[in-house]
């Protein structure tokens, strides 16, 4: 049999188009097989016939099923996981309870007690995945998508044998807009980026091969952005929620990043609302928020008018209404990796997996963001040396953070939540940690096996 990718919550009509898509431009992967699973039958099947437009349009050769989970896994190569374990309603859960007591979340996904709470719910349905892997395909790669990504990452390597790997494009994103900013390609620039995800460090930035460093100006940035015409499309899943729920001409993602960088002398990676999570003072104050322009991103009703407006695309589409729109590749990484374990011929890309000694000052085994290289040997860090001192304190906070999260979330230990919410800089009022764990825990019970079995 050729190589088969299997996509968990391949119903998706955001993720779904995007990363099968880049599978079926790979021509290298011709003749691959694709495994749509998801708890919605009926968005699967329609992905899987946008899917088979988009392969008889391209003759790409490749094969779609919907599968069950075991049936899925027979005989996969790379399993890809991009769940949300309660959907949009247990985000808007996680991003709200918390204002209750004092945490104003920009984004709610990875660190602080939404990061928290999300972990919890996801990590059951993840190991479940991951230990059915050990059964069907035990030399398969897990790479997800997933929030909290470094949580997730970790809960599979801690617990199971499973090979896995996230993938975040928030690396790629951040070199389109320095692209922009120096007026070149995007291959025209590169960096070592070090860190956890949505809490990463750029050093050595280059353009052309040429140090940059010094020519990253707050003033400059502002001008660049005030000058540039349109949307920045940094080709990746992002470029769906500018489209839809941003109002680029109002607001500057990367003001903040040029800010901190002016005072502690590294560029973070990311848009401001991830960064700013990390540095609570920023998000919780809302005449900051909009000083160094950081959007609350919120969830509902928001992202739900992004589901139904990307259903009613797809819908129109496999009606015939509209045609197929132009499938380029994107810059996420799954089919790059898929194509150089299939080739053989070595591959660069960002992701988080277990940290090896690829940053030498964080402890060995939590998960970390850096480059590494893809073979036909595997998934290999690429070694990047310390997290720069300036930021390696508040860093070692958010892993001891996203560490006692996981644990809890396997052992079903209602104390490690507690020390959890009280580790996390977002939490200023320690007093109330184990009160605001309670209600999140309620909130969640029904996706809480390991609470509430």
């Amino acid at each position: 049999m050729g190589f088969k990718v299997v996509l968990i919550g391949g119903g998706s009509y955001t993720w779904t188009p995007t990363l099968a898509g880049d599978l079926f431009l790979r021509e290298a992967l011709k003749g691959s097989h694709l495994s749509l699973v998801d708890i919605n039958q009926e968005t699967a099947q329609g992905m899987k016939r946008y899917c088979e437009m988009m392969i008889d349009h391209l003759q790409a050769g490749w094969t779609v099923t919907v599968d069950d989970l075991e049936t899925a896994l027979q005989d996969a190569n790379v399993v890809c996981v991009s769940i949300s374990t309660g959907g949009l309603a247990a985000m808007d859960k996680d991003y709200h309870i918390p204002e209750k007591y004092g945490v104003y979340h920009t984004v709610g996904d990875t660190v602080g007690p939404g990061g928290i709470s999300r972990t919890l719910r996801n990590v059951p349905v993840f190991l479940d995945i991951a230990r059915k892997m050990e059964q069907i395909c035990p030399d398969a790669w897990m790479i997800h998508v997933t929030n909290p990504l470094s949580q997730l990452t970790r809960a599979v390597s801690k617990a199971t044998s499973i090979k896995v790997v996230g993938l975040c494009h928030n690396f790629s994103g951040t070199m389109s807009m320095l692209a922009g900013y120096f007026g070149v390609r995007h291959s025209d620039m590169d960096a070592t980026s070090v860190g956890v995800n949505h809490y990463t460090f750029l050093k050595n930035i280059t353009c052309k091969g040429r140090s940059v460093e010094h020519e990253l100006s707050l003033d400059r940035y502002v001008d660049y952005y005030k000058k540039k015409n349109g949307l920045e499309l940094t080709n990746t899943t992002d470029d769906i929620l500018n489209k839809y729920l941003f109002d680029n001409n109002k607001n500057m993602e990367y003001y903040f990043n040029f800010y901190l960088y002016e005072k502690l002398g590294v560029f973070p990676v990311g848009t401001s609302n991830h960064v700013a999570e990390n540095l609570p003072y920023y998000c919780n104050d809302e005449e900051l928020l909009k000083k160094f322009y950081v959007r609350r991103k919120g969830v509902l009703p928001r992202r739900q008018q992004l589901v139904d407006n990307r259903k009613k695309e797809i819908e129109s589409i496999l009606a015939g209404e509209q045609p197929l729109p132009k499938i380029k590749l994107s810059n996420e990484g799954l089919s790059l990796i898929c194509e150089a374990l299939v080739t053989g011929v070595p591959a660069r890309t960002m992701v988080t997996m277990p940290n090896q000694g690829q940053i030498t000052n964080l402890p060995l085994g939590v998960s970390v963001e850096t480059w590494a290289v893809i073979s036909g040997n595997g998934i290999h860090p690429v070694m990047s040396g310390e997290v720069p001192e300036v930021v390696a304190g508040s860093m070692l906070t958010i892993v001891n953070e996203q560490e006692l999260a996981v644990e809890a979330a396997l052992t079903g230990r209602r104390d490690l939540v507690y020390k959890a919410m009280r580790v996390s800089p977002q939490l200023a009022n320690k007093e109330a940690a184990e009160q605001l764990a309670d209600e999140l825990l309620e909130a969640h019970r029904e996706y809480l096996p390991q609470f509430f079995g």
